[in-house]
């Protein structure tokens, strides 16, 4: 299930101190927003994250995709990265080791933009 959305920060936020209100980076910094996914991401539980995923696509230009609490995802959600990622520059942070073994068995992990941390997607430009 997709979690509020807020800005990213150069350095990964503290969780306690995250404002879950949903805004914009100042007028300063890039175009960008920041969604964060938890749980199981399947064909059941996707449509929440892709409403979200796709507001944001269609209002930047750079979405950031904080998969570190996602326990699973399937072909669905696979699939909906991918048609993201069309309309989008999507970057993913942090899969758990799943969805690191999923993106390298299907051969996504050559397509998809992966990072470590918020902090490298966001320096990637």
């Amino acid at each position: 299930m997709p979690e509020p959305a807020e800005p990213p920060e150069p350095e990964p936020a503290d969780e306690t101190s995250a404002d879950p209100e949903r805004r914009a980076l100042p007028a300063d910094a890039a175009a960008m927003w920041l969604v964060r996914a938890s749980g199981e991401l399947d064909l059941d539980t996707v449509g929440a994250l892709r409403e979200e995923l796709e507001e944001a696509a269609a209002r930047y230009p750079v979405v950031i995709l904080d998969l570190s609490l996602v326990d699973f995802g399937d072909s669905s959600f696979l699939n909906f990265l991918i048609r993201v990622r069309a309309t989008t520059r999507l970057r993913l942070v942090a899969p758990t080791e799943p969805l690191r073994q999923l993106f390298a068995l299907t051969g996504t992990d050559t397509v998809l933009d992966v990072y470590d941390t918020i902090g490298e997607a966001i320096d990637a430009g």
